[in-house]
């Protein structure tokens, strides 16, 4: 080992450069608060390390970016695990950055002579939120493209906004080479704008050292200057572990990161940015119109002009806290308006039911994609998911053979029934009363002479009577049934409704109108998609096709089932 490290000695001269580093000298002596800048440069580290292996699965289109994602995450083993703590690293990242900034703030190592320094420290912490709106697209679920959108929103409204969000975003839509530019700035452009940024300001630390106590005398900061070795060396370790630890616990904590249901551009997603911008978020709020510009350009503009300036406006002759109260109280207030409407953000929405309905029901179609996404993805990819799902399926056939004629889900045709609750306990209650609306029966001719049944002609307490003996006669797929109610109907049908001058109860039996046994049944659907001129259903005055020829029995079942279901929770 000895030979192989003097080898390396003698070629790249590894010994001195690691002499001058841990030789450095501490003034003030070896101390906690400087610890946030190396624990920075663990999490990009980190960061990169996790990007790369995340890289080797990832597929930056707007087809297979979602599925890819999906992949990585349910399939591959420990794949949730990686993603979670890079996930995680991003908001450690924002976390320590702000912490750095506050730390340097304090000690007034903006002024004089290290004003380079506080400018690549901006800089430096512009790239990390940079790091985060690009990398939080990259999944393309629906969280990623109504955030874009959002963002977008908010681009458009300064001068100049338009052109620089077709710039980024590849054109006027949302799209493939949206995604790919922000994959090419995530993995390409901010890396290496943050390692010379980054070697910048490691340099312009070296230079003039860490910045010590402002309470400390030359002759105290002489006596007490020790090496970076061991004892910062030390506590940076020890800040990078804990650091490390509370991204182990968050990640195995959450399961790794959300993946939400692939983007929908024709959903109504309730978008909300990452919460480090949920501030900017909600000022927004307040800004319509004419003003927005105020909210989104004017005062975030403002507060890095703040920043930017900071060194010259900071006046003060010495570092002290009691000398830079103006400067401070500045930055205070800054901070201060960023936590409160950040705070008032995440209250308004815990305050809108609306919103909890809305990402229940987000999070509901995302268990639902992933679930479908371990069948795989078709080539189309993202919504394509969908497809795998036998709703799915059984919708595109009712689209394709039957959304001419009947509705179902509030979109079709009207010249048949609807399907929206067809056959439950209020649709059938609403039909006796009123047979002939067009919702029942559309367009067709079907119940034109049936006469409707009025609350003169039967009570309400009669009438629900009557629906749970004709709900009686689906048999086993009735569901739960009022016993004393059926047979009140019952009594009602033979002795006061003249219902069966028309309709047979009785399997078998033929009338002028269908008969009733099994009516709304599972297999009776599947005979009317059939043959509805069968003689115990329409019979030669059927309006409706025959699709024994044009369907499998599959579909056939595959169609009923879906009817069924519309009503399955109604009764």
């Amino acid at each position: 080992m000895a030979r192989a490290l003097d080898w390396l000695e003698e070629r790249v001269g590894y010994r001195g450069w690691a002499r001058g580093w841990s030789e450095e000298q501490v003034q003030g002596g070896a101390r906690w608060r400087y610890t946030l800048g190396p624990t920075l440069v663990y999490l990009f580290v980190q960061q990169v390390a996790l990007g790369i292996l995340l890289a080797s699965y990832y597929s930056p289109s707007a087809t297979d970016a979602w599925a890819s994602t999906a992949y990585l995450n349910d399939q591959v083993t420990g794949g949730w695990f990686l993603r979670g703590l890079h996930h995680h690293g991003m908001s450690a990242m924002v976390v320590v950055a702000v912490l750095h900034t506050i730390q340097v703030v304090l000690a007034g190592a903006y002024k004089r002579p290290r004003e380079l320094n506080w400018w690549t420290g901006l800089a430096l912490g512009g790239i990390v939120l940079g790091f985060s709106i690009t990398g939080y697209t990259l999944p393309w679920d629906q969280n990623a493209y109504w955030s874009v959108v959002v963002r977008a929103g908010i681009v458009t409204s300064v001068p100049g906004g338009e052109w620089s969000q077709q710039l980024l975003q590849g054109g006027r839509e949302l799209g493939n080479l949206t995604l790919t530019r922000f994959y090419a700035l995530h993995v390409f452009v901010l890396p290496l704008l943050l390692v010379g940024l980054l070697w910048a300001h490691v340099r312009l630390r070296r230079r003039h050292g860490v910045t010590p106590p402002a309470g400390l005398s030359e002759e105290a900061l002489v006596r007490t200057r020790e090496p970076l070795w061991p004892r910062q060396v030390f506590m940076n370790v020890v800040a990078m572990t804990i650091c490390g630890g509370a991204l182990l616990a968050a990640t195995i904590s959450s399961h790794g990161a959300p993946l939400m249901a692939p983007a929908d551009p024709a959903s109504n997603y309730m978008a909300r940015p990452e919460w480090f911008f949920l501030g900017l978020f909600q000022l927004l709020k307040y800004f319509n119109g004419p003003l927005r510009l105020v909210g989104a350009a004017l005062i975030p503009g403002a507060a890095a002009v703040f920043l930017l300036v900071l060194p010259f406006l900071d006046r003060a002759p010495t570092r002290r806290l009691r000398s830079r109260v103006g400067a401070l109280s500045g930055v205070a207030a800054l901070m201060t308006g960023l936590v409160t409407l950040t705070a008032l953000a995440v209250a308004e929405d815990a305050g809108k039911e609306s919103y909890a309905a809305g990402v229940a029901a987000a999070q509901k179609d995302a268990a639902r994609a992933r679930e479908l996404a371990l069948a795989g993805v078709g080539p189309r990819g993202g919504v394509a998911v969908w497809e795998n799902d036998p709703e799915f399926q059984a919708l595109a056939l009712f689209q394709e053979h039957c959304a001419t004629c009947h509705t179902l889900r509030g979109k079709g045709g009207e010249e048949a029934p609807s399907f929206d609750d067809w056959g439950s306990r209020a649709w059938m209650a609403a039909f006796l009363r009123a047979p002939n609306e067009k919702r029942f029966y559309g367009g067709t001719k079907a119940h034109h002479t049936m006469e409707p049944l009025s609350a003169e002609d039967l009570p309400e307490e009669e009438l629900m009577a009557a629906v749970e003996y004709v709900l009686s006669l689906r048999g086993d797929e009735a569901g739960a049934l009022d016993a004393g109610l059926v047979k009140r109907g019952q009594a009602l049908w033979e002795e006061k409704l003249e219902c069966s001058g028309c309709h047979e109860v009785e399997a078998g039996k033929e009338g002028t109108g269908p008969t009733l046994a099994g009516h709304g049944s599972r297999a009776w659907l599947e005979r009317m998609i059939v043959d509805p001129t069968a003689v115990d259903l329409y019979g030669e005055g059927a309006e409706m096709p025959k699709f024994g020829a044009k369907l499998s029995a599959a579909e056939i079942s595959t169609l009923a089932g879906l009817i069924a279901v519309e009503r399955a929770d109604t009764l």
